[in-house]
């Protein structure tokens, strides 16, 4: 079986975390937050490929992958997006790998709590859904008697009376009909968004009988905007540690007090500070400064700062 995780977004909610390095590869309670991905279905143990689509500084992804789990013996591809044409028309892109079996999609900037074994014995295609307040920021599923009737693309709020929200987990039984679905997108120019939209092509195969049942997500971190990295941070340093922070060993803490929820990575060093739901990535320097609900990027440096700050790669933006 197959696993596709598109990560070829150039992550713009993120920068300037973002202009050196890849979102899926920023760290998230001790590992990049792709690598949480991995590890489960890794974990799992039925998946025999994963399929990375790569994109913007797909070369980083690459090294890092193939360095981190070389040891295994599950196997991975990387396919370059050349175009950023949607969600469908990335996942397109892993065609020449995927027969008539089931396919696991997964999008690499999310991290998920749900039971991967219960996703794949489903007797029909899947899709993970979860409530939502706001349903114009999402795609948004309809269902009757258990099963999927109709999929809607951030809808306006007079356009349905759903609120499950397409949560970035889909269980196809047969990928070569997706792929032919999105095939009939791109040949018919059938976009939304101008963009080729997984939803529509979901849509299309469920529109010519296929079968897809919505599965509830637990939990659902999405972690494309600075505010959401951090609050997936904390949940999963205080779930994952006793003491709800992370210090690497190699980092330098002097004269200073760390509140729950805070991530400090190597060779970073802290003087004279306090910090509260803090990320501070490699080689960063904090002096005399109170921080809460921060990032600090990769050698960044701050000074004589009280306030809430999010700073990264000589660019900084107060909040």
């Amino acid at each position: 079986m197959k696993a596709i995780i598109p990560v070829a977004g150039i992550g713009t909610r993120l920068q300037p975390l973002t202009n050196k390095i890849p979102k899926v590869l920023l760290n998230v309670a001790g590992k990049p937050m792709l690598f949480h991905l991995i590890d489960e279905i890794v974990k799992n143990g039925r998946i025999d490929t994963i399929i990375l689509i790569i994109g913007y500084l797909g070369g980083q992804i690459i090294e890092s992958v193939n360095k981190t789990y070389s040891d295994l013996k599950i196997k991975f591809e990387f396919v370059e997006q050349k175009e950023m044409l949607g969600l469908a028309h990335a996942v397109y892109q892993a065609k020449d790998f995927v027969k008539e079996e089931p396919i696991l999609i997964i999008l690499g900037d999310t991290i998920f709590e749900f039971n991967l074994d219960e996703v794949l014995n489903n007797e029909y295609s899947a899709i993970g859904v979860k409530d939502v307040d706001d349903i114009r920021r999402f795609g948004i599923v309809e269902s009757e008697n258990g099963f999927v009737t109709r999929m809607i693309e951030k809808p306006q709020l007079d356009e349905t009376n759903s609120k499950a929200a397409i949560a970035g987990i889909y269980f196809v039984k047969n990928g070569t009909k997706l792929f032919e679905a999105v095939e009939y997108l791109m040949t018919n120019n059938i976009r939304t968004k101008n963009e080729y939209q997984l939803t529509d092509a979901l849509q299309k195969i469920v529109s010519d009988g296929e079968k897809m049942i919505p599965f509830e997500i637990q939990n659902w971190f999405d972690c494309g905007k600075p505010e959401t990295l951090l609050i997936t941070n904390a949940y999963l340093l205080n779930r994952d540690t006793e003491s709800g922070n992370m210090i690497d060993k190699d980092a330098v803490l002097h004269n200073s007090t760390i509140h729950s929820s805070t991530l400090i990575l190597e060779d970073a060093k802290i003087t004279d500070s306090v910090l509260k739901n803090c990320i501070i990535y490699e080689n960063a320097v904090v002096e005399n400064a109170v921080l809460e609900d921060c990032i600090i990027g990769e050698g960044e440096k701050i000074t004589r700062t009280h306030k809430r700050i999010l700073k990264a790669n000589s660019s900084s933006i107060n909040f």
